[in-house]
Order: structure tokens, then C-alpha cells, then sequence
């Protein structure tokens, strides 16, 4: 018997509703056989040679559950609007993904059980508030404010991204031209001082060095640096022990950045804050909740220290007494965490913990912006200008002499 061969295919089904989607199939014909069964008409067929689904975004799922929220919102049966959605998603990754869960769900598995075969696009996070809405009959609400708490961490993530971006950039362009300057450049100014027979200053003669350098060795670095991506990007889906250790590497030398760092805490600490907030309101257990929240922090710091203090909670420690401890908590939210430990209202002053996060963060964000722009002008103009004295240097100084 042949192998089953990947299909994208495109269609119409009864309500002339354009579908469109991912199946195996031995062949083409039986393919668009299995689709006529399905009610999909006008099909056509693409074979993926590469069999891969794209990574879904964080965006498209809180997108995607904000719609099923608004379904069941309105009445909808659960079974009818995972098909609805199945069906009208623009991302085939995530389209694919929910036909699967619906043929799931209409065999008889729970929504969370459906959910919890795909780890790849629902966190634990997802998992741990689904399952509670179901055990509480309130899966409609449970969606609902799943969907807030998706989107206002994409919101964070959003705002970190934006002040990176600028800075990233410019530093991008700039050791481009710097680039430019030492390899095409500097050579050509080398073969001039050659012709002067004298002895260069030292600052001309690093400069020099270092155009050598980048001109002979450049091309190894890059392809060294190519494969190290090409093999990099692919490990961040895995969770071998190897890409857990360099991922924790990562994570602490990015939280030690002189003003970056600080930023990234504010806005973990934050996302931190609310995703433990929404379980803890939607009914979860503190100690249940907390691993998912690990994976919600998507810091592998964080997320370290998290299991830590589920680990201590379990064995009966105050959760505000093991942040204390960490030294990685604000006071004011260790002390609003204790509060509510006390009074039994965690999940309301955990969500008022957020809000304050997420209000520093915006202030952090604005007077980055503010101050990167002057500083990168500094920093890079005393760069380009360095270089272009130091190579005009011999120049000055043949001047002096005639």
C-alpha cells in the first residue's frame, strides 16, 4: 500500500462558503473523493512536498478564541461552532488544528482532551482554563475571559517588541554600513598609504587589522552564523535538556541588560501576574495553577522559579514567602500577593498587581524611546567617526610634513 501524500486543497462547500484546509491522501483522485464525501465542491489540489504545518501565531489564536467565545456567547452548541471555525479561519495551521479537535469533540472527547493532543498551539494555560469551565458549566465564560487574558499578553509582548524594534533596527543598518566601510572602503584607502612609504599610526593600523580580518575570515563567521540559526530556531520547538540549559542561559543574560532587562522583568512579572489571576478566578487551585503558568510566562527564568514555588506550596509554604525568598518579585507585588493570601481575594489583587505592572511598563517604554534615540546617535556617530578619523589620520599628518 502507497504512502499517504500531503494535500492543501481549496473549495466550496454546500452554501458555496469558500473552505480550505490540509489531508493525506494515497493519491489526487482519492483525495478529492474523500472531499466530495466531506460536501467540499470546486476542489483544488496542491501536494506539499514539504509536510509541515506554519507555527501558529499568538495573535490568530486569541483571535480564534475571542470568536468562539462570541459563539457560545450566543447560543451556539460547542460542536456546531468548532465547525463554524474549522471551516472560516485564515490560518491553515490553525485551521487544521481545529478539525481535528472538532472530529475530537463529535467522537465524544471532552474540549480540554481535544486540546491537550495539540501541545504545540495550547499552553498549558489554555488547557488548565477550558477544563475548568467545563467542570464548572460555565465554558462560555471560561472563553471569554481566556480570550482577554490572550490578548492583554500579546498586548505586553506587543510593547516590548515595539521598543526593541527601533534600536534593533538602526543598530542593524549601522554595523551594515560599518561593514560596507571596512570592506570595500578601508582596503581602498590602505593601497594609498602603501604608496606614502610611511609608517601608519596605530589607530589606522587597527582599523586596517580589523578590515584584514573581517575580509578574510567574514564569509566562515557568516555561514557559521547561518547554520547556528538554521539549527537554533528549529531546537526552540524542542525540549531536550541541551535547549533547556541554553535557553536559561539566554534568558538570565537578557534579564542582567543594563535597561533592557529591567524591561523584560516588568513585562514578565506582569504577564505573570494576570495569567495567575485568570486560573485562580476561573476556580483553578493554587497549586495547579502555578505549573501552568510556568509555560505561560515563556521565560525560561521565570518559569524555573514558578515550578520552585509550586513545589514549595505543595509541601505547605506561603506563595508570598517563596517570592520574597526569589529576590525576582517587586515588593509591592509580594506584598499585594500576601494580602490576598490572608483575605482570600488573591485573584483580584494579583489582576491590580497587573495593571500596575502594565502601567510601569508603558512608563519604562516611553522614556526608553525617549532616551535610545540621542544615545544611539552618540554611540554610532562616535563609531563611523572613529573609524573615518582614524583612517584620515595619515593623511593629517603627511600634510604636516609637506
Amino acid at each position: 500500500m502507497s504512502q499517504p501524500i500531503p494535500f492543501a486543497w481549496q473549495g466550496r462547500d454546500a452554501q458555496g462558503r469558500k473552505q480550505q484546509g490540509r489531508l493525506k491522501a494515497p493519491s489526487a483522485g482519492l483525495a478529492r473523493a474523500q472531499l466530495r464525501r466531506q460536501g467540499v465542491m470546486q476542489v483544488r489540489l496542491q501536494r506539499l512536498w514539504w509536510d509541515r504545518l506554519p507555527r501558529v501565531r499568538p495573535n490568530e489564536l486569541s483571535l480564534m478564541t475571542r470568536q468562539l467565545a462570541a459563539l457560545l456567547r450566543a447560543g451556539v452548541p460547542l460542536l456546531q461552532s468548532l465547525d463554524m471555525l474549522s471551516r472560516s479561519l485564515p490560518s491553515l495551521a490553525l485551521n487544521e488544528v481545529m478539525q481535528q479537535v472538532h472530529n475530537d469533540v463529535a467522537s465524544g472527547t471532552a474540549l480540554h482532551d481535544a486540546l491537550a493532543k495539540h501541545p504545540a498551539q495550547f499552553s498549558g494555560l489554555y488547557i488548565s482554563m477550558v477544563q475548568a469551565g467545563e467542570s464548572a458549566g460555565i465554558l462560555d465564560t471560561m472563553i471569554e475571559r481566556l480570550a482577554h487574558t490572550l490578548e492583554k499578553n500579546e498586548a505586553l509582548r506587543s510593547r516590548v517588541r515595539s521598543a526593541l524594534m527601533y534600536p534593533m533596527a538602526v543598530l542593524g543598518v549601522a554595523m551594515a554600513v560599518l561593514v560596507l566601510i571596512l570592506v570595500w572602503v578601508v582596503p581602498v584607502l590602505e593601497d594609498v598609504f602603501k604608496s606614502f612609504g610611511a609608517e601608519l599610526p596605530w589607530p589606522t593600523q587597527m582599523v586596517v587589522a580589523l578590515s584584514e580580518g573581517l575580509s578574510s575570515s567574514g564569509p566562515l563567521a557568516l555561514v557559521l552564523v547561518l547554520a547556528g540559526l538554521g539549527w537554533w530556531l528549529p531546537a526552540q520547538q524542542k525540549t531536550t535538556p541541551s535547549t533547556a540549559r541554553i535557553r536559561l542561559w539566554r534568558d538570565r543574560w537578557l534579564l542582567k541588560l543594563p535597561v533592557f532587562g529591567a524591561l523584560l522583568e516588568t513585562a514578565v512579572v506582569a504577564r505573570w501576574a494576570q495569567t495567575l489571576s485568570a486560573l485562580l478566578a476561573a476556580g483553578v487551585p493554587l497549586t495547579e495553577a502555578l505549573e501552568p503558568v510556568a509555560q505561560a510566562c515563556d521565560q525560561a527564568v521565570y518559569g524555573r522559579l514558578t515550578l520552585q514555588l509550586q513545589r514549595q506550596v505543595a509541601q505547605g509554604s506561603r506563595l508570598s514567602e517563596g517570592m520574597a525568598q526569589s529576590g525576582r518579585f517587586a515588593p509591592m507585588i509580594v506584598q499585594l500577593c500576601a494580602t490576598g493570601e490572608e483575605t482570600g481575594s488573591m485573584d483580584h489583587l494579583l489582576a491590580r498587581a497587573g495593571a500596575l505592572m502594565e502601567t510601569e511598563l508603558d512608563d519604562r517604554v516611553n522614556g526608553l524611546s525617549s532616551l535610545l534615540e540621542p544615545l544611539i546617535i552618540v554611540v554610532l556617530g562616535s563609531l563611523i567617526g572613529g573609524i573615518l578619523v582614524a583612517m584620515y589620520l595619515p593623511i593629517f599628518r603627511l600634510g604636516q610634513v609637506f
